[in-house]
Order: structure tokens, then sequence, then C-alpha cells
């Protein structure tokens, strides 16, 4: 089982989801993973992640805001095994 840290931006103004998400994921290690409750996506945040060889799903959810799951490649299978991706 993978550990998820959970980051909940809706309220957030910029750049402040965007500094707490980059300070977590300077800290993330293999078998854990980020999930980021966000009103907008974060396209800047991506090309941070692409730096760091993280990957990086994106969801729009029933109230308009978007669930973003960040991870390591090689818990791609157990992301998917336990239903988060």
């Amino acid at each position: 089982m993978l550990d998820e840290l959970t980051l909940d931006a809706r309220e957030m103004e910029p750049p402040e989801p965007f500094e707490k998400a980059t300070a977590i994921l300077h800290h993330l290690k293999p078998g854990q993973y980020l999930r980021i409750l966000h009103r907008r996506v974060p396209y800047p945040l991506f090309e941070f992640c692409r730096k760091m060889l993280l990957l990086h799903q994106v969801e729009e959810t029933a109230t308009a805001s978007y669930e973003i799951i960040i991870y390591f490649p090689e818990d791609a299978d157990s992301l998917h095994s336990e239903g988060v991706l």
C-alpha cells in the first residue's frame, strides 16, 4: 500500500499552491504520492514534475475543480491496482 500525501489548494491564492506542492515533492519518496485538489490545472507544476522525473494524472471532478495525482513511475502499477489511477 502506498502512502498518500494530500494538498488542498482550492482556496489558496498563487503562488502558494505551487510553493507548497514543490516543498512536498522535494521530499517525496518512492512508495508515496501526492494528491492535489485544485480549482485550476497547475501547468507550471507539471514542468517541475518532469524535471524531477515524476508522472502526473489530472482528473476534473464534479465540482468543477481538479484532482492531480503526482507519483514516481515505479509506483504506477501499485497505484492502478489500488484504484488511485
